[in-house]
């Protein structure tokens, strides 16, 4: 019991990364990134998704590299959380607002947390979006809806309204491509 009131927030963090990645490793994410969060962070974050959350800061490669995750809030009903991970500085929410409401999304609220620790700083956006009047399941949209953001934001695809479909009709961001593509040519033979 004692043991208990005594453990702290990065005491939690590092039980859940060692038991992850073993203790080497474990230790070592826990001791470069749990002491860099920032106060707000720990505050709001758990110490579950702060795990999530270091594993994903620790995949950045370089400056050009972006790691995303989208997954529910478990402080309010029909809310999700997508995160977006950067070495350096965030995607402006001018830039982020228009790529969400194209996927079918509507923002809430944002909050920018900076990781410091060692080399370059780390960026964690952290948007509060609420889905549409779309129904899907998110783990059977998780993956494409990550990727197609990062393809839309790299200007790789299209950022517009066919976006939608990927929530709801469970495409990726090729097949809405090719359903783009489609309508452009109808549109152009006057069909």
């Amino acid at each position: 019991a004692i043991a208990e009131i005594v453990r702290n927030w990065q005491d939690d963090l590092r039980e859940i990364l060692t038991e992850r990645h073993g203790e080497e490793r474990g230790s070592k994410l826990a001791s470069r990134y749990g002491k860099a969060l920032p106060a707000g962070y720990i505050e709001k974050v758990t110490p579950q998704n702060a795990a999530d959350d270091v594993e994903l800061a620790a995949d950045l490669a370089d400056a050009d590299d972006i790691q995303l995750n989208l997954y529910p809030s478990q402080k309010q009903n029909g809310v999700l959380h997508f995160k977006v991970f950067r070495l350096g500085a965030d995607i402006t929410l001018s830039e982020v607002i228009p790529l969400l409401e194209n996927l079918g999304l509507s923002v809430l609220t944002e909050n920018l947390y900076e990781i410091r620790g060692g080399g370059n700083a780390i960026t964690i956006q952290d948007i509060l979006v609420r889905p549409g009047r779309m129904a899907f399941e998110l783990e059977n949209v998780r993956k494409l809806f990550q990727e197609a953001f990062e393809r839309i934001w790299r200007g790789e695809s299209e950022n517009d309204g066919f976006n939608k479909l990927i929530l709801s009709a469970q495409l990726n961001w090729r097949q809405v491509s090719v359903l783009r593509g489609y309508c452009k040519y109808l549109l152009q033979t006057g069909v």
